[in-house]
C-alpha cells in the first residue's frame, strides 16, 4: 500500500491510505484497520504549530473531550469515534468512522441540492441526531454545514464534537467564545454560556442557509455578523423560497432564531415539524417520509397524520383529556379487547409474503402506510395495495393476489434527457468513463437508477462530479476550473490569512459589489482578491435583467468560481391590444406586440401595462421563449 511521501505508513495499528484534508492546525487521513479491514478517518493535530503551552493544552483537551463525548453518544446520525491514542513524532490522534460523501457546506455552495424534499430530509436527520445528543446532556456548540457529512448512500452524519460541552461539566471558562461566528447564538456571543437552546439557534441558521442559499445574518466583517445576530431580525429572502408560504417562513424562523432562548422551539425536531406546516410543495408521501425521520421526545405519542382536501398532510395534536385512573383502565381494557377481536377476525386471512424487489432497498407502502424496505416479510391479504419507491426508479403499484404475486418485483430506472452545459462551453464530456460524441452544451440520455460520474474538460480546465442515484444535472451550468491538482481541488493555504480570489465566468459582463463596496466591471478571467471568510456578493447587468445577491465563502489561498447564467430571447405577445413591457420592475423598452428582448436565464417577473390595467406573470426562462398573454 503506497502513501504520499509526507505521510507515515502507519498511525498506531492503522495503515494510512491517503490524505483527506489538511489545514494550518491539523489534518485528516484515510486509513484502514488491518485487523477487521475497516476504513477509518484519522484526525491529527499539528502540535508544532501551536504557539503556547496553554493552546497546546486546549487542543489536547479538545481531542480528549471529543472521545469522551462520543462514548456517551450512540446514534446512526452521529459519526462514531473508534479509538484515541498518541504516536511519538505525530502527537495525538482520533480514529473515527469514515463517511464516503461530501460535506453539506459544499453541497449548498455548488447548488446540487435542488429538491425541497431532499433538503428537509437532511434537516430532519440532523435534528434527530442533535436531539439525541441533547437528551444525553451534550451541547455541540459548533453546529454548521461544515460539520455535517452527507454520505454517498444519502445518510446524514453530524460530526466534530471537539468543543462540545456536557451540561453537568464545566469544561471551559464562562465567557469564552467557542464556535463559528456566523452560526453562534446571541447568548453564546454575549456571555459565552450555552445550553441545548443555543444549538437549536445554530441549527436554525443552518436550515435557513440550506433552504435559501444565504445566511440570515450576513455581514462584511465578523463584528457586523455578531452585531446582527445579537440585535437584528433575520434578513428577508427575496424572492421567497418556492414551495414554502412566506408568512409561515417568517413565523417559523422568527421563533427558532429568537434572541431569547426561552422563545425558541423546545427541540430541533419541534422546529422541523413547525417548518413542515409552512411547506406546500410536498405531497402526502413525501411529508410522511420526512416525518418518519423524526422521533418524539419523551413518552409523548406521535400525533395522528391526516389528509386535508388539497392532499397536504398536517400534524394534529390530540386534545388534552382528563380521566380518572379507573376510567383510563376501562378504556385501555376495551382497546385491548378490540385489538384482540380484530386479530381474531383477520386470522386466517393474512398471508405471510416475502417482498423482494430488483434492485433491493425500495421503500414499501401497504395501503399508503410505509412498512419498511425490501427485502422484507409482511402479512398481506387479497386486495392490499403495494407501492414501491426507490430513488432513481419509477414507482410501481400492485394489488396483492395470493398465489399470483410475482416472486420478485422488477423496478425500471428513470431514463431522462438531460443537457450537460459548462462555462466556458465547448468542453468534452466523459460519462461513467465513456467519452461522448460532441461538446457542451450536450444532450445526453441519463440513467437515474445508477451512480453517474461526470467529467468535463476543455484544454487545462476541468470539472468532475459524482451524481448519486436519482440526482440529475437539472439544467445547472458547471464552471470549469484550472486542473492545478490531481483531483482539481486545490489544498487550502497553510496561511489562514492568505487571500482567496473570485473569478466570474459567463456570457455577459456584470457590475460587482462585495460587502457593499463597488468593484467595477471586471473583464473575462480577471481574478478579484478577497480576504478569507464570508462576503456578500452582488452582481448586476440591467441590460439583460440580471440581478443576483448571494453569500459566498472564501477560503485562504483558494479560487472561487461563480458561473453566470446564459442568455435567451424572450418574445412577448398580448391580445387584445398591447402594452408597455417591464421586466423585474425595469422598463424593457418594448411593446407587447411580438417584440423580442434578451434576458438572463432564470426566473423573471414580466408586467404589461395595457389600457385595462397592468397584467403580471412570473416566468421561468430556460431557453428562448415566446410568451402569449391575454390582457
Amino acid at each position: 500500500m503506497s502513501t504520499p511521501e509526507n505521510l507515515p505508513q502507519t498511525i498506531g495499528r492503522y495503515q494510512v491510505v491517503r490524505l483527506l484534508g489538511e489545514g494550518a492546525m491539523g489534518s485528516v487521513v484515510l486509513a484502514e484497520d488491518p485487523k477487521i479491514k475497516r476504513k477509518v478517518a484519522i484526525k491529527l493535530v499539528k502540535l508544532d504549530a501551536v504557539r503556547s503551552e496553554t493552546d497546546r493544552h486546549e487542543f489536547l483537551m479538545r481531542f480528549q473531550r471529543e472521545a469522551e463525548v462520543s462514548g456517551l453518544l450512540n446514534h446512526p446520525g452521529i459519526v462514531a469515534i473508534y479509538d484515541v491514542g498518541e504516536v511519538e513524532g505525530l502527537g495525538p490522534f482520533l480514529a473515527m468512522e469514515y463517511v464516503a460523501g461530501k460535506p453539506l457546506d459544499l453541497l449548498i455552495k455548488t447548488g446540487v441540492l435542488t429538491s425541497i424534499k431532499e433538503k428537509l430530509r437532511i434537516a430532519a436527520s440532523i435534528a434527530e441526531a442533535l436531539d439525541h445528543a441533547h437528551v444525553k446532556g451534550i451541547v455541540h456548540r459548533d453546529v454548521k454545514p461544515g460539520n455535517v457529512m452527507v454520505g454517498e448512500d444519502g445518510r446524514v452524519k453530524l460530526m466534530d464534537f471537539g468543543i462540545a460541552k456536557r451540561e453537568d461539566a464545566n469544561l471551559t471558562q464562562t465567557g469564552t467564545f467557542l464556535g463559528t461566528p456566523s452560526y453562534a447564538s446571541p447568548e453564546q456571543i454575549k456571555e459565552g454560556t450555552v445550553d441545548a437552546r443555543s444549538d437549536i439557534f445554530s441549527f436554525g441558521v443552518l436550515v435557513f442557509e440550506l433552504l435559501s442559499g444565504q445566511s440570515p445574518f450576513p455581514g462584511n466583517s465578523i463584528n457586523t455578523i455578531l452585531y446582527r445576530i445579537v440585535n437584528e431580525s433575520p434578513v428577508e429572502v427575496k424572492p421567497p423560497i418556492t414551495g414554502i408560504l412566506p408568512e409561515g417562513w417568517r413565523r417559523v424562523f422568527d421563533r427558532v432564531l429568537a434572541k431569547q432562548p426561552a422563545d425558541r422551539h423546545t427541540s430541533c425536531t419541534a422546529f422541523i415539524r413547525d417548518l413542515l406546516e409552512a411547506v406546500v410543495e410536498m405531497d402526502k408521501d413525501d411529508r410522511r417520509a420526512v416525518l418518519g425521520l423524526l422521533r418524539m421526545n419523551g413518552d409523548a405519542p406521535m400525533p395522528p397524520i391526516v389528509s386535508r382536501a388539497h392532499d397536504e398532510t398536517q400534524l394534529i395534536p390530540p386534545p388534552p383529556r382528563k380521566r380518572s385512573g379507573r376510567m383510563l383502565t376501562v378504556t385501555l381494557l376495551a382497546a385491548a379487547l378490540g385489538v384482540f377481536g380484530w386479530f381474531l377476525l383477520r386470522r386466517g386471512r393474512d398471508v405471510p409474503f416475502q417482498i423482494v424487489t430488483q434492485p433491493a432497498g425500495a421503500q414499501v407502502f401497504v395501503n399508503d402506510l410505509e412498512v419498511g424496505r425490501t427485502p422484507l416479510s409482511q402479512p398481506l391479504r387479497a386486495g392490499d395495495r403495494l407501492r414501491f419507491v426507490l430513488k432513481g426508479y419509477a414507482s410501481v403499484t400492485y394489488a396483492f393476489k395470493p398465489g399470483e404475486a410475482p416472486p420478485t418485483f422488477p423496478l425500471a430506472p428513470v431514463i431522462s434527457d438531460e443537457v450537460i452545459d459548462s462555462v466556458p462551453q465547448g468542453a468534452s464530456v466523459v460519462l461513467n468513463g465513456q467519452p461522448l460524441q460532441g461538446v457542451t452544451p450536450l444532450k445526453v440520455r441519463w440513467n437515474q437508477g445508477v451512480k453517474n460520474e461526470l467529467s468535463l474538460k476543455l484544454g487545462k480546465q476541468v470539472f468532475n462530479w459524482d451524481f448519486e442515484p436519482g440526482e440529475v444535472p437539472g439544467g445547472h451550468v458547471y464552471p470549469l476550473q484550472d486542473a492545478t491538482t490531481a483531483d482539481t481541488r486545490p489544498e487550502p493555504s497553510l496561511n489562514p490569512n492568505a487571500p482567496g480570489f473570485l473569478r466570474l465566468v459567463g456570457e455577459f459582463p456584470v457590475r460587482v459589489k462585495v460587502d457593499g463596496k463597488e468593484l467595477g466591471e471586471p473583464g473575462p478571467g480577471v481574478k478579484l482578491p478577497l480576504a478569507p471568510g464570508t462576503h456578500k456578493l452582488e452582481l448586476a447587468n440591467p441590460h439583460c435583467f440580471y440581478h443576483d445577491s448571494r453569500i459566498i465563502s472564501v477560503v485562504a489561498g483558494q479560487p472561487l468560481l461563480v458561473a453566470l447564467p446564459g442568455l435567451a430571447k424572450l418574445t412577448i405577445d398580448t391580445f387584445p391590444g398591447t402594452g408597455r413591457v417591464s421586466i423585474d420592475g425595469q422598463d424593457a423598452g418594448i411593446e407587447s406586440d411580438g417584440s423580442t428582448v434578451e434576458v438572463a436565464l432564470g426566473r423573471h417577473v414580466v408586467t404589461i401595462r395595457g389600457a385595462a390595467g397592468p397584467r403580471t406573470e412570473t416566468v421561468e426562462i430556460t431557453g428562448d421563449k415566446h410568451l402569449k398573454i391575454q390582457l
